[in-house]
């Protein structure tokens, strides 16, 4: 049988809580899935915690090493391996409820025919959080654009793509950088399609202290040309002037710690925002 999908998994160094993810995906009570592991470039026992993994033939798994590049080149490279319907990014940190890759199939059939429809979502809460399973699970909705919602505990949306459809949209890589925000892919996506919003919470995790968003302002000036193309990229939202000035504040210290040429500094964004923050940085 065809499975319908990928569960893809960057992983770097994170032997020490693989099996937490591994372990929920052998429990699903669908196996339609393939868990497919890109390794970038781990020095731990990762590779051999794999293929312990893969010998119990308790789930199909399918692994590739890769040389240290970060994530987003990890899921590029997941892309690219990947002949499943459908693809959806599970951080090695996180893991999934039981009915996940159920709820899963069953969205799916819902937008599989609809060209227009890019894939859907589901909420990834913290492991900690105590929440009333009666208030989540029953709102699914259609969104345009870029897209604005709440509840009442932190937590995240978690996307799932056609393959077809997040293979028109890989991230860019640039030669020494290896982070770029999954936020440019999301919005150049939500951009042209629309997306199948749900409230169901199907996944849990934590962010650990080796993780991509611990120092997060340090990975922005390490990597600044994704940095700044994200900025860019959020430019096209509909943003207040409040928001668009706190986000040139944001370019132009990139830009000014990291470096960058004249013309990137001054016209990279709109220059007249640059100019007020450089006007109102002088006037402090």
């Amino acid at each position: 049988m065809t499975k319908f999908l990928t569960v893809f998994t960057p992983t770097f160094n994170r032997a020490y809580i693989l099996s937490k993810l591994y372990n929920s995906l052998k429990n699903q009570s669908n196996k339609n899935f393939i868990w497919l592991i890109v390794d970038d470039g781990s020095s731990d026992e990762t590779k051999t915690l794999v293929q312990m993994f893969h010998d119990e033939n308790q789930i199909e798994i399918h692994y590739i090493f890769q040389e240290n590049k970060g994530k987003h080149v990890a899921v590029n490279n997941g892309l690219r391996n990947t002949k499943t319907e459908f693809f959806c990014v599970i951080d090695s940190d996180d893991y999934l409820a039981v009915n996940a890759v159920d709820e899963m199939e069953r969205l799916s059939h819902k937008i599989r025919n609809d060209d227009q429809i890019a894939g859907f979502t589901f909420i990834r809460f913290s492991d900690k959080t105590v929440f009333d399973k009666e208030k989540y699970g029953k709102r699914e909705w259609i969104v345009s654009g870029r897209a604005k919602y709440d509840w009442e505990f932190p937590g995240e949306m978690i996307y799932c793509y056609k393959t077809k459809i997040h293979q028109q949209f890989y991230f860019p890589e640039f030669q020494g950088e290896k982070f770029c925000s999954e936020s440019l892919i999301h919005r150049r996506i939500g951009r042209k399609y629309k997306i199948l919003f749900t409230d169901k919470v199907l996944a849990f995790g934590d962010y650990l202290e080796d993780g991509l968003s611990n120092d997060f302002y340090k990975l922005l000036l390490k990597n600044p040309q994704g940095s700044l193309l994200n900025i860019k990229e959020r430019f096209h939202d509909k943003l207040s002037q409040e928001e668009r000035l706190n986000l040139a504040k944001t370019y132009w210290d990139i830009v000014s710690k990291t470096n960058r040429p004249f013309t990137e500094k001054f016209f990279g964004i709109n220059p007249l925002l640059i100019l007020r923050v450089v006007i109102n940085k002088h006037k402090k």
